[in-house]
């Protein structure tokens, strides 16, 4: 079988879909050094050497889950803005402040993926493919800067795009930093209560504060 261009990150391609889904459920169960492509077939019921029909490796794998995921989100709100009114800047944070809120209830594992990319990911994984879920998804960004830019014109739609990727890029740093006072999830005997930390709170009081700031 040959691989058709683009197909393997496309989410219309089930046999793809069934690899990525197995990938993301094994992630939830053992390290991601552990998961190996016999595992992933196993998961996926289908033959280790099909997977490479569609990935090259385990990292391009989690590659195309980042990009399917983080796509997902950009669309749900997209949808979610079309179905609403903005009638001032007060209106435009509480919506980020929803998203942000679905972000963490939805998509927390997907944005605590992007801790591997840079370190594991890219040297892994497909360039070509990542550039264009990557274009999709800018392109999604956009006309929701511009939905918001066309209700309060006000609102730069530089300031918008850039609130964007600030709401992730805090999210997923308080993920990795936050919580130092556990080991693999299980606490220290030493009591660290300042280490401890409610992610979500966090990056809402973060987030909202920058907001303020841009708005």
């Amino acid at each position: 079988m040959v691989k058709e261009k683009f197909n393997s990150y496309d989410r219309r391609n089930t046999r793809a879909v069934k690899i990525k889904q197995a990938a993301y459920d094994l992630f939830n169960e053992l390290p991601f050094a552990d998961i190996t492509m016999t595992m992933i077939a196993e998961r996926a019921h289908v033959a280790k050497g099909t997977i490479f029909n569609y990935f090259r490796s385990k990292e391009d794998i989690f590659m195309a889950i980042i990009l399917s995921g983080y796509l997902n989100y950009c669309e749900q709100m997209e949808a979610s803005l079309m179905q609403t009114a903005l009638a001032d800047k007060a209106a435009v944070k509480q919506f980020f402040v929803e998203q942000t809120k679905i972000m963490a209830e939805q998509y927390a594992t997907i944005i605590l993926f992007n801790s591997l990319r840079r370190f594991s990911l890219e040297f892994h994984g497909d360039r070509e493919q990542t550039e264009h879920g990557r274009i999709k998804i800018y392109e999604i960004h956009q006309r929701i800067w511009a939905l918001i830019n066309a209700q309060i014109p006000e609102i730069s739609i530089e300031s918008i795009g850039h609130a964007l990727v600030v709401q992730s890029a805090i999210f997923n740093g308080l993920m990795n930093l936050g919580n130092m006072e556990k080991f693999n999830g299980v606490a220290f005997s030493t009591a660290m209560p300042d280490f401890k930390i409610d992610t979500y709170a966090e990056t809402n009081h973060i987030f909202e504060l920058y907001l303020d700031d841009i708005l």
